[in-house]
């Protein structure tokens, strides 16, 4: 596992871009579910940016990994990056906002911080980072308990899977440290090719009797597949490669003002009081976060 490097400008400047690409994404579901089973947005948006990022690998005659122990590692991403979050994310948004689910990463860092101090060499836990992350995982929490009082089982259900999610990606960052010296394109393609056939076997138990391709929430997949997928993935993983899982976890900080911000274009929605509430608390852990011991 290679050191991490310290953050530059542009390590920075890629995390707005992810961020601001990240909070489109669940603009782009809650649009793509008026039509489509959250299923088959999942599989759609996985298998496309298979194909949309085998092109370039053919394009630069790049090679995927021949031994087998590399391949059960990107089958293991593939499962917990792209399959199992990407179903359980627009599941969850059947019964949850755009905005609630980007504020629900925010438990990401928590996760981040508490993991990579135990499997990793050089990110570990300092007292202004557990204060900074706990005041953020507090934001998170008051949004759960929100719809526990007012008896919303649906809403917290969903903000549940939208959080086992959230877990899966923190994981899959430790496990693409791993895989380091794999170039960025081979690493994303080969983890969406085989979370492609990880989910192949299901979709004959999804309903499609109203599946198009012919229409305008189709093209919201195909949106989903070509950015927040493909493109997204490849800056993430060069993003953790480079400066690790913490510094990357601090997107979920960053998404859900893009996440308000589009869903107030597209949607002309705003957010309610108890949203605010949870994102002052991120923002204040973030700004702890950033404190030096």
């Amino acid at each position: 596992m290679k050191t991490i490097q310290t953050p530059t400008f542009v390590d920075y400047f890629s995390l707005m871009i992810l961020s601001a690409i990240w909070g489109s994404a669940f603009v782009g579901i809650e649009f793509a579910l008026s039509s489509f089973h959250p299923f088959i947005i999942a599989f759609a948006r996985i298998s496309i940016a298979s194909i949309f990022l085998l092109f370039f690998v053919f394009y630069k005659r790049l090679s995927f990994p021949r031994d087998m122990k590399t391949w059960r590692v990107l089958l293991l991403i593939g499962i917990l990056n792209n399959a199992m979050p990407f179903y359980l994310i627009s599941w969850g948004q059947q019964y949850v906002s755009a905005s609630s689910t980007a504020v629900m990463l925010a438990v990401g860092p928590l996760v981040a911080l508490i993991m990579s101090h135990f499997v990793t060499h050089d990110e570990k836990i300092t007292m202004y980072k557990l204060i900074g992350v706990v005041l953020g995982f507090i934001g998170v929490f008051i949004l759960l308990g929100n719809d526990f009082l007012d008896g919303n089982r649906d809403s917290l259900y969903g903000k549940v899977a939208i959080l086992i999610a959230v877990i899966g990606y923190i994981v899959s960052g430790f496990l693409i440290r791993k895989i380091s010296h794999i170039h960025t394109i081979i690493c994303s393609s080969s983890m969406f090719i085989t979370a492609t056939v990880v989910m192949l076997p299901f979709v004959v138990f999804v309903p499609l009797e109203n599946f198009s391709i012919f229409s305008y929430t189709f093209l919201a997949i195909i949106y989903l597949a070509i950015i927040p997928t493909a493109s997204a993935s490849i800056i993430r993983i060069n993003l953790v490669q480079k400066v690790g899982v913490q510094f990357m976890s601090q997107v979920s900080y960053l998404i859900p003002m893009f996440a308000i911000f589009w869903s107030w274009v597209f949607f002309d929605a705003i957010p309610k009081p108890i949203i605010i509430v949870a994102l002052l608390f991120i923002f204040v852990g973030l700004f702890i976060r950033k404190l030096k011991a």
